[in-house]
């Protein structure tokens, strides 16, 4: 059982990922409107890409923080490791957490996962406006989603939190 200073420790580090994300998603959302009448440059592209992977990161970075600080779990070492850890994260854990986010969100992240692979294993030459330009036209709703179901799982965390004498 994590103790009280420990579950609010985690929540306040969940709360600094987030600010970041707010960042990454403000900066995607004005270089998307940007671009939402004309195609971008090659190194646009690169660009927007990086916010893309800098996107999905971020939210990895908040998976892996609640894997290892509530779950208790080690971050696994296989080939799948990070998709094993968002679907992780759409299941609950019995006597541990309910689940993180959605299925329905996991599907949306899915996508930002896959992008996020292929962008660090290709050249930037090599990047597609069109299979860029829908994940940057969902970014703010899956954000927006993600943003809920993360505040919903740190109410959770303040109630377990605050049972604990």
């Amino acid at each position: 059982m994590k103790s009280r200073e420990e579950i609010l420790s985690t929540i306040a580090e969940i709360d600094n990922l987030l600010k970041s994300l707010d960042i990454i998603v403000s900066e995607a959302v004005e270089k998307h409107m940007e671009f939402s009448f004309r195609e971008p440059d090659r190194f646009s592209l690169r660009a927007l890409g990086s916010l893309i992977h800098d996107f999905y990161t971020n939210i990895e970075d908040i998976f892996e923080l609640i894997s290892v600080d509530i779950n208790g779990a080690k971050i696994l070492d296989t080939f799948d490791w990070h998709k094993r850890l968002l679907t992780r994260m759409a299941i609950p854990i019995p006597d541990v957490r309910p689940p993180l986010i959605s299925e329905e969100l996991k599907i949306q992240l899915e996508e930002y996962l896959k992008f996020r692979h292929g962008f660090r294993n290709v050249y930037g030459y090599l990047l597609e406006w069109k299979r860029m330009k829908p994940l940057l036209d969902n970014l703010e709703s899956a954000y927006k989603s993600f943003r809920k179901e993360i505040e919903d799982f740190k109410k959770f965390l303040l109630e377990v939190a605050y049972k604990i004498e």
